[in-house]
């Protein structure tokens, strides 16, 4: 009887430990939450342009420029916070285009060709943490034209309508 109750609460301990998570060194610590602020949406129809900025005066300014307001694409930090890296803007005044990226290989290269920075549009994680979900990143040849979601329906439409996948540019929270 007592082995039967000691393999019963090993079996049980094992368990536990195994379905309660801990901490390695590899997990990113989580920002606080009240950190957080929205990434905001806008697109211009006769550019073929989407825009993206954590700054609600810049967002609200867009519609004098042409810009339909889009909600927001989710929400993510507008300093640099524990886990977070910098997600680039960049414009090309000749193609209209806004482009984003976490990479700065890809940010000198596109500076090379055309592309001025703007500065880091937000601060976004590198990798699934926190409760974030991807932002994909798509690129329609024809209208030259970057667009990001972290809709997956959004995203499929795009598919369908002519854009490309470019992967995930970074993660943010819903």
């Amino acid at each position: 009887m007592k082995f039967s109750i000691v393999a019963v609460a090993s079996i049980f301990l094992a368990v536990q430990a195994a379905a309660t998570p801990v901490e390695t060194a590899e997990q990113a610590p989580c920002p606080h939450p009240r950190t957080e602020v929205p990434f905001y949406r806008a697109y211009n129809e006769g550019a073929v342009n989407h825009f993206y900025t954590t700054n609600q005066a810049e967002w609200q300014n867009t519609v004098g420029l042409g810009y339909k307001q889009e909600g927001t694409a989710g929400r993510v930090y507008a300093s640099q916070e524990v886990s977070t890296i910098p997600l680039h803007r960049l414009f090309n005044p000749s193609r209209t285009n806004h482009f984003y990226t976490t990479s700065e290989t890809e940010a000198v290269s596109a500076s090379q060709n055309g592309y001025s920075r703007e500065g880091v549009a937000a601060y976004v994680f590198a990798t699934q943490v926190c409760g974030s979900q991807p932002l994909f990143r798509l690129f329609n040849a024809a209208s030259v034209d970057h667009f990001y979601t972290a809709n997956w329906e959004e995203r499929n439409g795009a598919l369908k309508s002519g854009y490309a996948d470019e992967g995930v540019a970074g993660y943010i929270l819903g």
